[in-house]
């Protein structure tokens, strides 16, 4: 029970030393270049990584490959109709996109690895991702680091997270064309 308590607290603490960190290690590691191979996660793979990565795709060259995955134990979902509609209006179709669940190979594969949260971040640290590779979305845009699951939240306020997911996915895919000096 103390061994559990405990971990779960230095999770807590490395998660949060990660979020204090994340605007200037993610800026960095862009700057470093090289990157041929970008994933997106969020949980469930069926908002926020497939808008982010559909638009990443959409403003990079073909030469540089984007996927999106989640952590959800159930793959193949589709995004909720509604997520559909409020992207297709962006100029985003995810009418066809299946949820994926990541796999290690996905994080070999990977150059970067986008994520949207802290709970993201402690997913991944539990899958032994290698931090070097991991990039917060929320580095490229305008307020919080974080970009908050719209998976329960209105429309208006989902409606603030894709425009947060637009403005840092863009701003991103700037940073990875031309190699732009940090925010």
């Amino acid at each position: 029970m103390i061994a559990r308590l405990y971990n779960a607290l230095r999770r807590r603490v490395r998660a949060k030393r990660a979020m204090a960190a994340a605007r200037d290690v993610s800026v960095a590691r862009i700057r470093q270049g090289g990157i041929k191979r970008v994933l997106v996660v969020c949980y469930g793979n069926i908002y926020r990584s497939p808008f982010a990565g559909v638009s990443l795709r959409q403003a990079l060259s073909p030469e540089i490959e984007v996927r999106s995955s989640g952590f959800h134990r159930v793959a193949g979902r589709q995004s909720p109709e509604r997520h559909v509609i409020m992207s297709r209006a962006r100029n985003i179709d995810l009418s066809s996109h299946r949820s994926t669940r990541i796999t290690p190979e996905d994080l070999q594969w990977a150059d970067i690895v986008v994520l949207m949260d802290r709970h993201n971040w402690g997913l991944l640290d539990e899958l032994g991702a290698d931090h070097s590779k991991l990039v917060w979305l929320g580095a490229f845009g305008p307020g919080d680091i974080e970009i908050a699951d719209p998976y329960e939240l209105d429309d208006a306020h989902a409606q603030r997270v894709l425009d947060q997911l637009e403005q840092a996915s863009r701003e991103l895919a700037t940073r990875l064309k031309t190699g732009a000096q940090v925010i």
